[in-house]
């Protein structure tokens, strides 16, 4: 009677229970002991420990997933930039870089540095897109044949579809009610407008926003999408959660990624069995695909990342050169003068013509300087010895990046950074700019890698905000006087919040 049999099932319980509280404590233990043990190496043993910036950044990834997570990855890098110079440890295995010189260092370097597979989804069948294979001859392979739709010969083509949707934007524009007393979110009209063109380019039919007003579904999803993929690639940070995290996944999340990539694929079905002579996207892209080219695979799978950088990039700069603009008044009363001294009509503003607005360009230029579509880092892995960035070697195996608008936004950078002016890019600029590094300047990447719409970017951003101010006057809404549009959340691209402004049609 002096104690529980060991064999009873109350004894084998206890048992049972001190072995579980052991195991969970060894595990604990280990676990902390692992972390301490990695920040310490991290900080005083690790190959990058010489490199400016926080302690507790160079000893675990946390301060850098946290900015992440809540969107204010720009805020954190411009302030470790202001404190540390040109390059910053932002994370136990990457460095962040701000000098011009690290355009070429990065990016064109031979061979090339590749993308990091870290952190990088796929699509619902399993073959990366264009923008996200990380080996170079893949890339190379596929960018050879996609570049055919974007060439000049190409884009003289698809002028009508610009002129098509630029005008539609005007007609629909002065369709809406109290347009003189009310105000209007100008940035949505401007995404209807880009996805409309995407739309039509790609899939040879418009997602016909501007007709309805608003989004399509489809497009709706693929923001939710892209946020989504932001949030997930957190995980990858701390393996194995990145595949714990995966097979954990709601069936729901699973389902609308399949059901939103099956839309593109039968919207490639529908474009590809018409055998369109049209000079879309698709006609450019099937004429040139040799043997080995691009699989359909590869088709669907890129033809949504086209569609999303291609419009989503054109209506942010839209609205920022709108915002900046307005928020600016003799900005705005020089733009408008030179749009309207250039054109007698609406129909004389063509490709070729808004190639020839000096003004318009330093406008689009500086507002992609304050507010650039690609606001953080796009790193690329030191995959070999002996590599220098900004005259700094950097050890193999380390992630190096640029974040642009850290970069465009630093007194090391630009004369008066946070300052519009559009001037500081005219050939006659007052001498002052000429301390800009103007080679730090690159919104559209470089190297083989860079934007490869850059061409149609620019002539639809010039055609659509010269149609919209020879059209219409334009002043900031009372909605939009206190704080700072531009100041937004980034889940990988700019979380864009409405732009309200007023307009009345020209006298």
């Amino acid at each position: 009677m002096g104690g529980e049999d060991s064999l009873s099932p109350v004894g084998i319980l206890k048992t049972l229970t001190t072995a579980a509280a052991w195991i969970l404590t060894v595990s604990v233990t280990f676990t902390v002991a692992r972390v301490v043990l990695s920040a310490i190496y991290n900080v005083y043993f690790h190959p990058l420990r010489n490199f400016p910036g926080p302690k507790f950044a160079a000893a675990t990834p946390l301060p850098f997933v946290w900015r992440l997570l809540n969107g204010r990855m720009v805020h954190w890098t411009m302030k470790l930039h202001a404190k540390h110079g040109v390059v910053v440890r932002v994370h136990p295995n990457e460095l962040s870089f701000i000098g011009s010189s690290a355009w070429q260092d990065i990016y064109t370097t031979r061979p090339q540095l590749p993308k990091p597979t870290f952190g990088v989804l796929e699509t619902p069948n399993g073959v990366r897109t264009v923008g996200t294979i990380p080996d170079a001859e893949t890339h190379g392979r596929q960018r050879k044949i996609i570049s055919h739709a974007f060439s000049d010969r190409a884009l003289l083509s698809q002028e009508y579809i610009l002129q098509n949707y630029s005008n539609l934007l005007i007609d629909r524009l002065r369709d809406q009610p109290n347009l003189q007393d009310g105000s209007l979110d100008i940035c949505s009209w401007y995404n209807f407008t880009t996805f409309d063109v995407l739309g039509d380019l790609c899939f040879g039919e418009s997602f016909h926003c501007l007709e309805t007003a608003e989004n399509h579904p489809w497009v709706a999803s693929i923001f939710v999408g892209v946020k989504a993929a932001q949030l997930f690639t957190v995980f990858h940070h701390f393996p194995p959660m990145n595949t714990i995290v995966k097979w954990c996944l709601p069936q729901f999340i699973h389902d609308e990624a399949q059901k939103s990539f099956t839309f593109t694929r039968e919207r490639v079905d529908k474009r590809i069995a018409s055998k369109s002579d049209r000079p879309d996207f698709m006609k450019h892209m099937l004429e040139n695909n040799y043997p080995g080219g691009l699989s359909r695979e590869e088709i669907d799978s890129t033809t949504t990342l086209l569609v999303l950088a291609g419009s989503e990039t054109s209506a942010t700069t839209l609205t920022s050169a709108t915002y900046f603009a307005l928020k600016n008044p003799p900005v705005m009363e020089r733009l408008v003068q030179e749009i309207r001294e250039a054109f007698k009509s609406q129909e004389d503003i063509t490709v070729a013509a808004v190639s020839n607005l000096p003004y318009v360009h330093a406008v689009i230029q500086e507002a992609l300087r304050l507010h650039p579509t690609g606001p953080i880092s796009v790193p690329r892995q030191v995959d070999r010895p002996n590599v220098e960035v900004c005259g700094m070697a950097v050890p193999q195996g380390i992630r190096v990046g640029i974040p642009q608008k850290t970069a465009f936004r630093s007194p090391l950078n630009f004369v008066d950074p946070d300052a519009y002016i559009p001037e500081r890019w005219l050939d006659d600029a007052d001498p002052r700019f000429d301390q800009d590094d103007k080679a730090m300047f690159e919104p559209f990447m470089v190297g083989p890698r860079n934007c490869i719409g850059k061409t149609l970017a620019w002539v639809e951003m010039k055609m659509v905000l010269a149609k919209v101010l020879w059209n219409f006057d334009l002043e900031l809404s009372e909605k939009m006087m206190g704080g700072d549009w531009s100041d937004q959340k980034v889940y990988l691209l700019n979380e864009k919040t409405p732009m309200y402004v007023k307009m009345s049609p020209r006298a």
